[in-house]
């Protein structure tokens, strides 16, 4: 790969505008060549920040190692308990996915029928199906599988700021609930002080609230930046032109309760697939600390940009369930069970659903609905 010149800089040339900076009078010129000295105290830092995350790992390393026998045998106890009378627990584990992607399903309609479109929802069940499976595949999965998304949307016709915000707000949506699921199972864990939770909940809610208003508050923004001039000011009213039609789908106060009670379904639903995987290896089941360490181990997974945040769900549910004292082994059984079924399974039917939609796609929204942009009977006086 090429070098790129610094911006300003000519290739080849010194400095910027290809002038080189005099050299005082008595100071030695600088080979060509050479790089600048790096500061002494830079380079102090640099060594210590090194340093620090050696001793880091060597601790983590030694840790491990004291816990892995007991671990170790945890886990295969864990595996020892499975008899053929638990298979039901299975089951269970399939269902409670499956009703995790009918909620999910149910999110994308609901904010579909705030610009007037009715898509089926046994498409729309596909549809979750398929691009969670592709999220399971990729790298950061989210943003091709939400690109996937968006593109089934405009393939039936339905406008892009729609598409998009159909998109985009159940994202939206299911961030905050997670957020939220994950401070009332702190609560009830017993992690974290009663104060820091109640405040950390206030702004979670006080943000979320803020940050819609000013989605549909986008008219008077562009009103204060037109006219302005500069780079900054054209890129604000690109930016704000673009997000003024999503804006405009608002599904209002009934059908975003609505909304964000689908979201809480679809990720209690998924949660009982970890609470089978527990009632399969014939393990007490840590009710207390269970939502906790499923809530921490899906926000670590979602950050984290392997597929599927594999590795990072695992560790998520260990970590979370050891702090809570669940011992490590039993911790880490439940969750290699729980992932068999949640990405494995996944994504083996999540790409099969994804092959067939070459084949079948979505079918055209149903006939007879509001026009796309029109505001919902449900949403008086434009209430977000």
């Amino acid at each position: 790969m090429s070098a790129t010149p610094l911006p300003g800089t000519a290739a080849g040339q010194g400095e910027t505008g290809g002038h080189r900076r005099p050299v005082p009078e008595g100071s030695p010129a600088p080979e060509a060549g050479r790089e600048p000295a790096v500061p002494h105290h830079r380079s102090r830092a640099r060594a210590a920040r090194r340093l620090l995350l050696a001793l880091v790992l060597v601790a983590a390393i030694v840790a491990g190692a004291l816990r892995a026998p007991s671990a170790l045998k945890d886990f295969t106890t864990a595996f020892a308990h499975v008899r053929p009378s638990r298979l039901p627990w299975l089951a269970a584990a399939v269902g409670g996915e499956f009703v995790s992607f009918l909620f999910y399903a149910r999110i994308q309609s609901n904010l579909l029928l705030a610009g007037g479109a009715r898509v089926r929802l046994v498409d729309l069940f596909r549809l979750a199906i398929a691009s969670t499976g592709l999220a399971a595949l990729l790298p950061a999965g989210v943003l091709p599988s939400s690109g996937w998304r968006y593109e089934q949307y405009r393939r039936i016709n339905l406008p892009p700021p729609l598409s998009l915000f159909a998109v985009l707000a159940s994202g939206f949506v299911s961030t905050v609930t997670l957020l939220a699921l994950l401070l009332v199972a702190a609560a009830i864990a017993g992690v974290g002080s009663p104060a820091l939770l109640a405040t950390s909940g206030f702004v979670l809610v006080a943000g979320s609230a803020a940050f819609v208003a000013l989605v549909h508050r986008l008219e008077a923004l562009e009103r204060r930046v037109d006219g302005r001039r500069g780079g900054l000011a054209t890129l604000a009213r690109r930016l704000l032109a673009a997000a003024e039609g999503v804006a405009m789908c608002r599904p209002g106060w009934r059908r975003g309760a609505v909304t964000f009670g689908d979201a809480a379904g679809n990720w209690l639903a998924d949660a009982v697939c970890l609470v089978s995987a527990f009632a399969l290896l014939g393990l007490p089941i840590p009710w207390r600390p269970l939502l906790f360490a499923y809530a921490a181990a899906q926000l670590a997974g979602s950050i984290f940009p392997l597929p599927g945040g594999l590795g990072a769900v695992e560790g998520g549910i260990v970590g979370a369930f050891d702090i809570t004292g669940v011992p490590v082994g039993t911790a880490l059984a439940a969750a290699v069970v729980y992932r068999v079924i949640n990405y494995w399974g996944v994504a083996l039917i999540g790409g099969i659903e994804l092959v067939s939609f070459a084949r079948h796609p979505l079918a055209a929204p149903v006939d007879g609905e509001r026009s796309a942009g029109e505001q919902p009977a449900d949403t008086p006086g434009g209430a977000p």
